[in-house]
C-alpha cells in the first residue's frame, strides 16, 4: 500500500467516529429504508447535496461495527456511504440494508429520492445470485456441490439479473431526475491461498468465486453503462487486502452474518474509491 493510500485510510477512519455526533445535530439524515424524508429538513440545510445510498450488505456495512440501528439492516457507522457523505458535506439518506435483493431495493429504498437528490449510489446483486448459499456450498470438501453452485450463480448473473437491474436503474433514474448515479462494485474476496477463515474452500475454487465476481461487476458494470451511469470498481482496490492477506480488509468467516464481508479498512478504501464520483472528478 502506498504512503498516500494510508494517509487516506487514516483520515477516513477516525470520521467514521465523528459520524455518530454529525447524525445527533441533524447534519445529515440517516434514515430508514422505509422512511421518507421531511419536507421542513430542507430548510435547514438545504445549502448540502442530498445524498442516496441504496443496496445490500456491502453498502450498509456489514463487518465494519458500529451499526447505528436495531432494524436488521445493519447499517454501520464506518459504511463507506457514512464516510463519503461527511467527505462532501452531504445529507444522507442512509437505506441499504443487509439481504437486500433488488426486489428489496424496489419495494424498500426508493422513497428518499426525489428532484432534489444530488447523488445515489447503488450496490446490489450479491443476494441475487446467491453468494451466501454458494459460499456454503463451498465450504467443506464437496467440490462437485461448490462447483455446481458456483454454475447456478453465474447463470442468475448472465440470464435474469440484467433485466432486474435495468428497472432499477429505471426507476432510480426516473425518481432522481437531476442526480448524478453512481453504481458501485464488489471486490474479489480471494488471493489463492487457504488459511483458517476460509472454510476450506481450496485455492482452485477460490478461483472460481473470484471468477464470478468477475461477471457480476462486469455485468453490472454493463447495465450501469446502458443507463450513463457511472461504475466505480473497486477490484483493483481491494488487490492485495483479500481474506488470508497480510492485510485484509474483507473477513473470512467469523461464525455470524458478517462473514466475507468488508470490515472498516474496507469500507474506508471503498469510500476513497466512490468519493471522486460523488465530487465529479
Amino acid at each position: 500500500m502506498s504512503v498516500n493510500t494510508h494517509k487516506s485510510l487514516r483520515r477516513l477512519l477516525p470520521r467514521a467516529v465523528a459520524a455518530f455526533a454529525v447524525a445527533a445535530l441533524g447534519a445529515f439524515a440517516l434514515s430508514g429504508s422505509a422512511a421518507a424524508e421531511p419536507a421542513e429538513e430542507a430548510s435547514a440545510s438545504s445549502w448540502q447535496p442530498k445524498y442516496v445510498a441504496l443496496g445490500d450488505s456491502y453498502v450498509s456495512g456489514v463487518g465494519a461495527g458500529d451499526y447505528l440501528d436495531d432494524d436488521g439492516c445493519y447499517r454501520s457507522a464506518n459504511a463507506y456511504p457514512v464516510l463519503a457523505a461527511l467527505d462532501i458535506d452531504a445529507r444522507l439518506s442512509f437505506d441499504a440494508c443487509s439481504g437486500a435483493r433488488v426486489e428489496d431495493v424496489v419495494a424498500d429504498q426508493l422513497a428518499n429520492l426525489d428532484d432534489r437528490t444530488d447523488h445515489v449510489t447503488i450496490g446490489v446483486g450479491g443476494n441475487d445470485a446467491g453468494f451466501t448459499t454458494v459460499l456454503t456450498a463451498c465450504a467443506g470438501t464437496d467440490t462437485a456441490l461448490c462447483e455446481n453452485a458456483i454454475a447456478g450463480a453465474q447463470s442468475v448473473i448472465t440470464d435474469s439479473l440484467p433485466a432486474e437491474l435495468d428497472d432499477l436503474y429505471t426507476q432510480v433514474e426516473t425518481l432522481a431526475p437531476g442526480a448524478d448515479i453512481t453504481v458501485v462494485g464488489n471486490p474479489r474476496l480471494f488471493n489463492g491461498t487457504a488459511c483458517d477463515v476460509t472454510l476450506g474452500i481450496t485455492p482452485d475454487e477460490q478461483a472460481l468465486l473470484n471468477e464470478t465476481a468477475d461477471l457480476l461487476a462486469e455485468t453490472t458494470a454493463g447495465v450501469a453503462a446502458d443507463h450513463g451511469f457511472d461504475f466505480a470498481d473497486v477490484r483493483d482496490t481491494f488487490a492485495g487486502h483479500e481474506i488470508c492477506s497480510a492485510d485484509p480488509w474483507i473477513l473470512g468467516y467469523t461464525g455470524t452474518l458478517e462473514s466475507f464481508h468488508a470490515n472498516a479498512a474496507g469500507h474506508a478504501a471503498y469510500a476513497e474509491a466512490v468519493i471522486p464520483y460523488l465530487r465529479g472528478c
